[in-house]
Parts: structure tokens; sequence; C-alpha cells
């Protein structure tokens, strides 16, 4: 019985040295990768904010709405301005510029991973502008275009209502005006989808092509009205009259050429973009942010 309680009273043995470096090496490396997660952490917190204000100050926000010069057609810019910004291509865009008096309102589409056309300028700078993102489809989105089920994840800020193509038709059902598209790649096969899904609202989209050599291809969809959007162009005096051989419902150039493409374009009519003041310039339309119609402007 006395040796059993002198074996309970020994104190324990002392850590071998090797224990004791593992525990202590496993403390310095639990304590480097939570300086590590946090210091990353910190960084995409800090870019976020920085990205966001960049990115608000390179809005236009439009807190007034100007008239336009008289006999100016105005295209509501990516569904039209709103105190928020440019480019929001939202419901509440639409229905701003419809109550403001314009009735052609250009969109932009892009598509999602998956191959779903979305309602959206760009997968970078305007969808984390208009869109709450979790930290990791912020940053996915500098790199690649998100899946379908991920945009549809998000949710739009500023309380605005993400527009889609069946929401689009109902807009369109129940609104007078035209849409006016902007398909940031696959044109023609965005083109053919919309025709495919529109029904009797097709006469109600007035296509944008990138290029004569779209024309034909456009035209057989059945769409009646097709602008030649020339901003991806490098014009020249030839490819000028190249186009106005078409058959067009207007040729839109960027303000700086409108000049130039007003002494060989006569055949068709001249836009321009995007025309926030109301200056004169030798264009019969302009894509607008924050213009609105002049009270004797022309019909469209």
């Amino acid at each position: 019985m006395a040796r059993q309680d002198f074996e309970l009273s020994k104190e324990p043995d002392p850590p071998r040295p090797e224990a004791r470096d593992s525990r202590m090496a496993l403390v310095v490396t639990s304590s480097s990768l939570f300086r590590l997660t946090l210091t990353v952490g910190l960084a995409v917190v800090i870019s976020i904010a920085a990205v966001t204000l960049r990115a608000n100050n390179q809005h236009n926000h439009c807190e007034t709405y100007l008239e336009a010069p008289a006999e100016v057609t105005l295209v509501a810019h990516a569904g039209g301005g709103l105190p928020e910004g440019d480019y929001s291509n939202s419901k509440e865009a639409l229905d701003q510029s419809a109550a403001n008096g314009l009735r052609l309102f250009e969109l932009d589409f892009n598509w999602t991973a998956d191959d779903e056309l979305a309602i959206v300028h760009d997968w970078n700078r305007e969808y984390r502008y208009w869109h709450h993102l979790d930290w990791t489809d912020w940053l996915a989105s500098h790199f690649v275009a998100p899946s379908s089920a991920r945009f549809h994840a998000s949710t739009p800020k500023y309380g605005l209502t993400r527009l889609s193509l069946e929401t689009l038709f109902e807009w369109l059902r129940a609104n007078p005006g035209r849409i006016i598209t902007d398909i940031k790649g696959g044109n023609i096969e965005g083109l053919a989808l919309i025709a495919s899904l529109a029904g009797p609202l097709q006469n109600r989209f007035v296509p944008q092509i990138y290029s004569a050599a779209e024309y034909q291809a456009v035209r057989q969809m059945g769409y009646e009205d097709i602008i030649l959007t020339t901003y991806r162009l490098s014009l020249s005096p030839e490819s000028l009259r190249e186009i106005d051989e078409l058959d067009l419902f207007a040729v839109t150039v960027p303000e700086k050429q409108v000049e130039a493409a007003a002494d060989i374009i006569s055949k068709n009519r001249i836009f321009t973009h995007t025309i926030n003041t109301p200056i004169n310039l030798t264009a019969a339309g302009y894509y607008t942010d924050c213009l609105i119609p002049a009270e004797t402007r022309n019909g469209v």
C-alpha cells in the first residue's frame, strides 16, 4: 500500500524538449496563419472600399435632368441615368426615362459563364457597383463572368429591380417605346435568342450591329430597324460610305467623330453618344443619361 501511495504521489515527468518545441511551433504557426488571414481580410476590405469609392466618383449622377436641344431624338443610355449613377440597366431607370418622355431605351447585354443573356453592362466595374456581392464573388468579378446562379444570387443595390429578358418583355407590354440593344459579345447569337423569345414584341427592338458584315444576318432575323454603331471600328471615309449604303435606323458615332461623319453620311441619320449637356451637334439623336426631350421634339 505504501508503494502504491508513493507511486500516486509522484510528479509527472517533465515534457520532453521535442514535444515542447512541437507545441511551440504549432502556436507560432497558428498565430502566423491568423495574422495572414487577418491581413488578407483587411486587404480585401480596403480594396473593396477603394474600388467602390473610385467607381462612385467615375459615375455620372443625374441630380437634375436638363432639356435637350429641340428636334433632337434622345436615347436613354443604359436605360437612363439615375441620381445613384449611370449604367444601371434597371427597371427603375426605364421607368424614370419613360416618365421623362423618352421613347428609345438602350440596354446593355452580357453573357453569364453558362450562356444566359443577362442585362448588365459588364461583369467587373458596373456589376460590382450595382450589386451587393460577397467577397468571393467580388474577387471573381475581376477575372471571370459569374454563372447565372451566382448572378441571380446577388442583390441589386439601392432597392433597384434587375431586368431579365422576361421582365423586359413584361415592361414593354405595359409601356410605350423601343429597346436598342448593345450586346457586348456574341451579338448575332444574342439577337437570334431575343428574336426567338420576343414573339410580336420583336419589332419593339432596334438591334445595334457593329459592322456592315452583320447587317444581312440581322435583317434576315426579321428586325425592321437596325442601328450600326461604330465605337468598335476604325472609321475611314471609305468605311463610312459603305455604311451609308445600308438602310439603317441610324448610324451612331462617338461625339468627336460627328462632324467628319456628317460630311459623308447623307442617306442615314447620325446619332452620337454620350451627351449630357444641352449642346448643339450635327447629329439627329443623342444617347444620354441626364437629358430629357424638349417639348418640340420629333417623334421616333
